[in-house]
C-alpha cells in the first residue's frame, strides 16, 4: 500500500510539473507575441511618413510633367516620368505594408502571423529592388540634345549612364533574402524598415519551438 501511494504522489508530481511547463510554454508565446506586435507596430510611423511625403513629391513632379510637356526635353520629361510612376508603385506596396500591420492580430493563428510577415519581407525587397532599378533616370534626365554634337562629354555621359544602368541591374538581381548576410546587403537593410521584421521572423521561429508538441514524460 506505501508502494502505491509513493506512485500515485510521484504521478500526481509529474503531473503538475507538465501543467507548469505547459503553462509556461503559454506564457512565453504570449509574450513573445506582444514583443512581435510592438516592434512590427514600431514601423508604421516612418511608413505613412514615407507615403505622405512621396505622395507630395509625386504630386509635384506631375505638375512639372504637366507644364514642361511642351518643350521640355525628351531625357528630362520620359526620366522623371519613370521616376514618376515607380514611386507611386512602391508608395502603393508602402500601403499595402501598414494594412498588413494593421491586421496583424496577437489571437490568430501564428501561422498567418508568419505569413504576413514574410509578406512584409518580401515586399521590403521589391522596394528597394524598385527603387534601385529606377536609379539610373538620375543619369538620364540630365542629357541634353547638344551633347550629341560633342563626342568627349557624350562618351562620359554614355559611361554615367552605362556605370548606373549595371549597378541598378545588379542590385535588382541580386537582391534576395539568401543574400542577407552579405555585408553589402545588410549595409543597405538596417533600421526601422527592415530590422523589426528579421527580429520578429526571429522570434516566431522560437514560438514554434515552444508550440511544438512535447514528449509525454510519464511512463
Amino acid at each position: 500500500m506505501q508502494d502505491a501511494e509513493l506512485i500515485a504522489l510521484w504521478r500526481s508530481y509529474d503531473q503538475k510539473l507538465e501543467e507548469n511547463l505547459r503553462m509556461n510554454r503559454r506564457n512565453a508565446v504570449a509574450i513573445t507575441l506582444i514583443k512581435v506586435k510592438s516592434l512590427v507596430g514600431s514601423m508604421v510611423p516612418m511608413k505613412t511618413f514615407i507615403i505622405i511625403t512621396s505622395s507630395l513629391w509625386i504630386g509635384f513632379l506631375s505638375v512639372v510633367l504637366y507644364r514642361t510637356y511642351s518643350y521640355a526635353s525628351p531625357f528630362f520629361w520620359y526620366s522623371i516620368a519613370i521616376h514618376t510612376v515607380l514611386l507611386a508603385v512602391v508608395i502603393g506596396i508602402y500601403g499595402y505594408q501598414v494594412v498588413l500591420i494593421y491586421q496583424t492580430d496577437l489571437s490568430e493563428a501564428l501561422v498567418t502571423t508568419q505569413h504576413r510577415l514574410a509578406s512584409l519581407q518580401s515586399s521590403t525587397l521589391l522596394i528597394a529592388r524598385l527603387m534601385f532599378l529606377h536609379a539610373p533616370v538620375w543619369a538620364t534626365f540630365s542629357i541634353q540634345e547638344r551633347m550629341f554634337s560633342s563626342p568627349p562629354w557624350l562618351m562620359v555621359q554614355g559611361l554615367v549612364v552605362f556605370a548606373f544602368v549595371a549597378a541598378a541591374l545588379w542590385l535588382f538581381v541580386n537582391i534576395t533574402y539568401e543574400n542577407r548576410h552579405k555585408k553589402w546587403f545588410q549595409f543597405i537593410f538596417r533600421g526601422k524598415d527592415w530590422d523589426p521584421v528579421i527580429k520578429s521572423l526571429e522570434m516566431l521561429e522560437e514560438i514554434e519551438k515552444y508550440s511544438s508538441p512535447q514528449p509525454d514524460r510519464r511512463t
